[in-house]
């Protein structure tokens, strides 16, 4: 049986092994952005090339220096809310989490995870699909409270060491309502923003999601989805892989070391056409560090 790795709600300490350092700390000062562009009906347009973006820092334009449009892979950590209040819904979570599993790509790599009595992650990544299967088999544990910002951290912990663009996906019914666990919005956000982290939400239209989850979401370029009690939340998971598979990768480079936060802004000048990105980074104070 796969074990997880388990943070519990007295805050155990997690333990996850060093991985490569991140491939972007090797470029000179390049920031990077992860952008999904749609289009008036909502779907994803693919098409774009350079010329058709433009990237701001601080409201100062800024030279795009790294481009591509070619589909990415996925490194992503997926936390299942398995708190009481989501009791009826446990048997659709495991359908829909194995939905996910088999809309990845061979070359993606997913950790996977449930909140609710305990917070716990697989303490590996992977791309083979049995494995995580059987992970969503054996170690979705349900019950008590939703410690949603202890979770996020968590996953956000079980992906420092990974390269390039990271994903936590969460699926939630709600806000964070465990006041004894460790974690907080603020906590999560600095380091959302200090990781370059995308932050994706899926929750339920009969409950919601909070303000505070859809603005971490947008904040760090990454989405949110409502699903009705007749949505197939299969194929909304496949429909969050998908987008995450067509995004574009923008860079620029930066000479700043002021350890400030820095505003982002991108857009596009194709009529009609929406584009989502992090909104700011961290200038690193080292200058061979990552901004």
């Amino acid at each position: 049986m796969v074990r997880l790795v388990v943070a519990g709600v007295a805050g155990c300490a997690l333990f996850i092994g060093t991985q490569d350092r991140p491939t972007f700390r090797l470029a000179a000062r390049t920031v990077y952005i992860y952008a999904t562009v749609q289009g008036s009906d909502g779907r994803l347009v693919t098409d774009l090339a350079r010329d058709d973006f433009e990237v701001f820092d601080n409201n100062n334009p800024q030279a795009i220096t790294v481009f591509d449009n070619d589909p990415q892979k996925i490194t992503v950590a997926v936390m299942f809310d398995m708190s009481n209040s989501m009791a009826r819904e446990h048997p659709r979570i495991r359908d829909a989490a194995i939905a996910l599993v088999q809309a990845l790509w061979p070359e993606d790599r997913a950790r996977i995870g449930s909140f609710g009595m305990e917070v716990a992650i697989s303490p590996f990544i992977t791309s083979d699909k049995p494995t995580l299967l059987r992970v969503i088999d054996e170690e979705l544990w349900p019950g008590w409270a939703t410690p949603l910002w202890h979770a996020t951290e968590t996953a956000m912990k079980t992906l420092d060491e990974e390269p390039g663009r990271r994903v936590v996906l969460l699926f939630t019914d709600g806000d964070d309502s465990a006041f004894l666990v460790p974690g907080s919005l603020g906590q999560v956000r600095a380091h959302a923003e200090r990781g370059a982290f995308m932050i994706y939400a899926v929750g339920l239209e009969s409950n919601g999601l909070t303000g505070d989850m859809r603005h971490l979401a947008a904040d760090t370029g990454g989405g949110h989805f409502l699903v009705r009690d007749e949505d197939d939340l299969g194929k909304t998971f496949a429909q969050v892989v998908e987008e995450l598979h067509h995004q574009y990768v923008i860079g620029f480079s930066t000479e700043a070391t002021d350890g400030k936060s820095h505003t982002l802004t991108i857009r596009t000048k194709r009529a009609g056409t929406k584009v989502r990105g992090r909104r700011s980074y961290i200038a690193s104070t080292d200058p061979g560090g990552a901004p």
